[in-house]
């Protein structure tokens, strides 16, 4: 299980977000790069952090609304996603060192 701390930009406003997986070592790439960094679904997902039944469409392509803070681990690790140093960025997404 882990956690994402998702921020509306607008309003500041933190939200967490929690889900029933454990921590891939592509999840940092999911949520920087991927599906997740995407404003449509970091909406979806911070509705659903208030609401589970939380749907609303939000137009897609935009990264600029919602920022995804870090991902909180079961063991309380926290790793920084939108917040992520060049140097913190590269380690993440490279889980292998490659």
């Amino acid at each position: 299980m882990y956690k994402i701390a998702i921020q509306n930009n607008e309003t500041s406003e933190v939200r967490i977000a929690s889900y029933d997986l454990d921590w891939g070592k592509y999840f940092f790439y999911f949520w920087v790069d991927g599906n997740m960094g995407c404003d449509c679904n970091r909406h979806l997902e911070f509705g659903r952090a208030k609401d589970p039944k939380f749907y609303e469409k939000f137009p897609c392509g935009s990264h600029e609304k919602y920022s995804a803070l870090y991902a909180e681990l079961e063991d309380g690790t926290k790793i920084p996603l939108d917040t992520a140093t060049d140097e913190e960025y590269y380690d993440l997404i490279n889980p292998e060192g490659g």
